[in-house]
């Protein structure tokens, strides 16, 4: 593409640019649409603003999507000159069909099959513009009568489609990504564009394609996220039979995924759908390490240790185990966090989902030996309040009881 767009020599009669997106990775089409009544403003205000959105370095190609740029032949009748000589605007547009299209016959019948039937003049698909000077109506008195004479005809460039949505017309504006750019930099690219710019009142704009694609994709991972958790949640609150305890283990999950951004913002990497997919890879090991600690540190408390005593000696039993986990994945994910490489070649690159995992197995290390068991010990006092509480609560219940009997 690069190669074909330096070779083209410069012209002033026409824009030279790529339609279509070249694969779906750094490739994808970013649209606009606005949304109003009238086709022909919307066109107007199509041209318009694609000037203003190729001066963005964010995008190129910038055009407008209309189907295939066609010729229509515009006719306008005369009524009242046409009325004059005895003719109805209908009749001469019919004439004027006949001339170019011809006209359809009844349908040949045999043997049970119909065979539409179509009369013609001969050549009528080479017939031109200039040819209808030729072409002459006979009035009801016999006057031979031009058929130019009664009818206006113009050229115009038209459209092949016009897409209407919930019963509004709408107009697509298409661009591609610059070399270098994303598709979070090109939405507010088009957005500060599109807010400068005045519209009519009753058109608008929403945005579609990959920016309509990233937002389903993105509300997607989001729920499957949360039912992510719900599952991690009930298998271990049924394992340990306890609801505080997977609730520290959840806990190191929010501060991994801080390790995320953290990475993201250092080495500039945009959130995609993959940095979505690394996370949920990354809850996985997260709490699998975080279950080998809270099970290590129950298992030591119920050997006869303290909390305190538990705390420390689980932390200490669990560091090499932890650290070697953590140190093979996130070596193992740095060849590919350090590349180009994308879904069969041409789709969405993996390295943000490499450094999403990486990122957060790195912090959550540190969450997992410190935070974790203060959380543990916050919330197992948490869990010792409770029980003092319903116990003082019975306590209360059974003096009434007892004093009643006594008497």
């Amino acid at each position: 593409m690069e190669e074909i767009r330096e070779g083209l020599p410069p012209s002033a009669r026409a824009d030279f640019g790529f339609q279509g997106a070249q694969g779906s990775g750094e490739q994808e089409v970013m649209t606009v649409v606005l949304v109003g009544d009238s086709a022909q403003l919307l066109k107007e205000l199509g041209d318009a603003l694609v000037p203003l959105l190729a001066q963005r370095p964010e995008l190129r190609d910038v055009r407008v999507e209309t189907g295939d740029r066609n010729s229509e032949l515009a006719i306008h009748v005369d009524r009242e000159r046409a009325a004059r000589y005895g003719f109805s605007a209908q009749e001469v547009a019919s004439y004027v069909g006949i001339a170019l299209r011809g006209t359809p016959l009844r349908e040949f019948r045999r043997d049970g099959t119909e065979i539409p039937v179509q009369l013609r003049f001969a050549n009528a698909e080479e017939t031109r513009m200039s040819d209808l000077s030729g072409f002459m109506l006979r009035s009801a008195a016999g006057e031979q009568i031009p058929l130019m004479s009664l009818i206006d005809v113009d050229v115009l460039p038209s459209a092949t489609q016009i897409t209407r949505v919930n019963r509004q017309t709408t107009l697509e504006l298409k661009a591609d990504l610059a070399p270098g750019a994303t598709a979070p930099d090109a939405r507010r690219a088009m957005e500060s564009v599109m807010a400068a710019s005045t519209l009519p009142a009753g058109y608008g704009y929403t945005f579609e394609g990959a920016f309509r694609q990233n937002d389903e994709a993105g509300a997607q991972m989001l729920f499957n996220t949360l039912i992510a958790l719900v599952m991690i949640y009930v298998v271990m609150a049924a394992v340990f039979e306890s609801l505080l305890f997977p609730a520290a283990i959840l806990s190191g999950i929010g501060f991994s995924i801080l390790g995320v951004f953290w990475l993201f913002a250092l080495t500039g990497t945009t959130f995609t759908i993959m940095a979505s997919i690394g996370i949920l890879v990354l809850m996985g090991v997260v709490v699998n390490n975080g279950i080998v600690m809270v099970e290590h540190i129950n298992t030591l408390r119920r050997s006869g240790l303290a909390r305190s005593e538990a705390l420390v000696q689980g932390c200490r039993d669990r560091l090499r185990p932890i650290l070697m986990t953590m140190g093979t994945a996130i070596l193992g994910m740095v060849p590919i966090s350090l590349s180009t490489t994308q879904i069969a070649g041409g789709g969405p690159p993996y390295y943000p989902m490499a450094r999403a995992i990486a990122g957060g197995l790195a912090f959550s290390t540190v969450v997992t030996l410190l935070f974790l068991p203060t959380i543990y010990a916050l919330l197992d006092d948490l869990r010792l309040a409770a029980v003092r509480m319903v116990a003082r609560i019975r306590e209360r219940s059974s003096v009434p009881a007892t004093a009643s009997k006594s008497a």
